[in-house]
């Protein structure tokens, strides 16, 4: 976010000097970034775009699926479903980037190619991997959704070892991944795909209309799902289900709007109780933004601009800043913190998610507070190689680890420089990445909703 430098004191010829040259980023340039978070996407396919995983047949449950991080055991055995569709939306941009400017190459090609084709044909479709219910004659199809720290695992052989009820968040992550597909698709196929899984499409819409939380979250992946399929409705010629689909989209923007924080504090609460009374649950996590980050809410509002505010130089409970100032670890963001006590974890992934919402609100509004800068700051600190000593040091940008280049390291403790073990690299903060350098370095907005 910024450091006390919070960009907002650094030029922005020095902020991109820095990000070419610094340390953090020992790649030629930021198509390089985008290849190699592209590339460790296809590292976490369960389809033979990874070599552990080439022998599992396409009729599997596990088949395509998009596990939390890179396979390296031959099993799908971490897979989130929302996780994945972030993962998959992210490889979808990387790679389009990368081929309209011939900066992709056989092996890229062939691995997103494979992996993008085994997530939307063969995961996606497999009602192993499905949730349906039938009310009043209308099937809904929603997707399962593990509490934190659960995964849907599949074994060796691509079989389901386990099952977790639906969630409207995880099928909403999904439905706009599938959008996405329809006019991003590297294998030429997103018209068929618009045509074929329209009824798909329009159960899991369904499934998200009536399982919605008041979760702040939930509504934010709710209105940008309904935004999208409305667009595919209309790219269909269901003018009927597409208005019904805006409408709701602004019914749940409305509600997101009651989430605010109207103190001192610019934030969305976690959750609005039965009374309609916003909620912290027992602290700040980073989904206090995400009305922005997923186009649910415009970024143009006066409230947005509160609440960038805020998260680059607000302090939460006990007054803990939520980004941190100066140091080391200037631009980092706490993914939580917490009511009682503090945590001293920044994660690379906040930081470019916040990365994101900060880009569209400077978008929106001219750059308010130099909120580009801000969004550059966070920027650098997440790309900051391992082994730097400034920034997270958690991006792989070598294949000094492992073997593997990409991804990052879930998060650098503060407090003692510690991370935690390097296989944790979670593909949704690739995708993430992408999508930062997509907006920040490209100057092309990524609209969840559309």
């Amino acid at each position: 976010m910024q450091k006390q430098f919070l960009m907002g004191m650094v030029s922005m010829s020095a902020v991109v000097a820095a990000a070419l040259g610094g340390a953090q980023s020992a790649r030629a340039d930021y198509y390089d970034n985008m290849w190699m978070e592209s590339k460790y996407i296809t590292q976490c396919s369960c389809t033979a775009a990874n070599a552990s995983t080439a022998g599992i047949a396409s009729s599997k449950p596990g088949y395509g699926a998009l596990n939390d991080w890179r396979i390296g055991n031959g099993a799908a055995d971490a897979v989130d479903p929302g996780t994945s569709a972030i993962g998959a939306i992210g490889l979808l941009y990387g790679y389009h980037r990368l081929a309209v400017a011939g900066r992709s190459n056989a092996d890229l090609d062939s691995k997103t190619k494979t992996a993008l084709s085994g997530y939307f044909w063969s995961w996606v479709r497999n009602s192993s991997n499905q949730v349906s219910e039938t009310v009043g004659g209308i099937t809904r199809i929603g997707f399962m959704q593990p509490p934190g720290g659960s995964f849907v695992t599949y074994d060796s052989t691509g079989n389901r070892t386990n099952s977790y009820g639906g969630g409207a968040g995880a099928t909403a992550e999904i439905l706009i991944a599938m959008r996405k597909y329809c006019l991003l698709s590297p294998n030429g196929d997103g018209t068929n795909y618009q045509s074929q899984e329209y009824g798909l499409a329009h159960q899991m819409a369904d499934y998200i209309n009536a399982h919605v939380s008041s979760w702040t979250i939930d509504r934010s992946y709710a209105v940008a799902a309904f935004r999208c399929f409305a667009h595919w409705a209309s790219a269909v010629g269901d003018s009927g289900t597409a208005t019904y689909y805006n409408n709701q989209a602004n019914t749940v923007s409305g509600w997101l709007a009651q989430a605010q924080d109207t103190g001192t504090w610019g934030n969305y609460f976690d959750y609005l109780d039965g009374g309609g009374h916003g909620v912290y649950n027992g602290g700040i996590d980073q989904t206090g933004f995400a009305p922005y980050e997923f186009s649910a809410r415009s970024a143009g509002e006066a409230y947005a601009k509160k609440l960038v505010d805020w998260w680059n130089h607000g302090q939460a409970y006990n007054g803990n800043y939520l980004t941190i100032q100066s140091g080391t670890y200037a631009g980092g963001v706490h993914q939580w913190t917490p009511q009682s006590g503090t945590d001293t974890r920044v994660y690379p992934g906040s930081a470019l998610q916040l990365a994101d919402a900060e880009w569209k609100v400077a978008q929106a509004t001219g750059n308010y507070n130099d909120q580009y800068g801000a969004a550059w700051g966070h920027y650098n600190f997440a790309l900051s190689a391992i082994g730097s000593s400034t920034g997270s040091g958690d991006w792989v940008n070598n294949t000094s680890i492992d073997g593997f280049i990409g991804g990052f390291v879930d998060w650098v403790d503060t407090s003692n420089g510690s991370r935690p073990a390097n296989w944790q690299r979670f593909v949704d903060t690739s995708a993430y990445a992408i999508v930062a350098t997509e907006e920040l370095a490209f100057s092309s907005a990524v609209d969840w909703s559309n």
